[in-house]
């Protein structure tokens, strides 16, 4: 996986995957268990594995579904501070398509998935996406257009210290 550490930073490169349900009014969320945050069903890429096959690997091992990308939505650069650690993370978001007879299009209710209690998902109404507490919460306008051109968002959310003013 594509992840480093360095003292209290860390880079990720990941892949968000968008599924809608066949109405495209709904959109699936998940979180890890012990989190109060959604995102979008997704991980780390692995070394020399393109973003595309990665979204796919993610969307497998975590769903047990053969899904496919649509298309490439946003591509995000985020820098944020979490539990003591600022994060740099680069993310790839495609629109995936999953078969129509897949089991999570009945789902209802928050479920888990094939790899068990770690993660949490749920089909939510894209129309109230501005109610949850998502991260990133910059890609909900991203999530409830769909846009037809790439889009790509650069946000840097770090707490900033306030420097000391020194007169000289």
């Amino acid at each position: 996986m594509i992840s480093y550490v360095e003292d209290s930073k860390k880079f990720n490169f990941r892949v968000g995957g968008i599924i809608t349900d066949p109405s495209q009014k709904k959109i699936l969320l998940h979180r890890l268990s012990n989190y109060d945050f959604w995102l979008l069903p997704g991980g780390r890429l692995e070394m020399l594995e393109g973003t595309e096959d990665a979204i796919k690997r993610e969307i497998k091992e975590e769903l047990g579904v053969n899904a496919s990308t649509d298309r490439l939505v946003a591509i995000t650069e985020s820098f944020f501070d979490m539990r003591n650690v600022t994060y740099h993370e680069i993310a790839f978001n495609y629109l995936m398509q999953i078969p129509e007879n897949s089991r999570i299009l009945q789902m209802n209710g928050e479920f888990t998935g094939i790899e068990g209690e770690k993660y949490r998902y749920r089909w939510f109404d894209r129309e109230n996406l501005r109610q949850l507490p998502i991260r990133p919460n910059y890609m909900i306008p991203a999530l409830q257009e769909l846009p037809k051109e790439l889009v790509h968002i650069i946000k840097d959310e770090r707490v900033k210290e306030k420097e000391d003013e020194f007169e000289r």
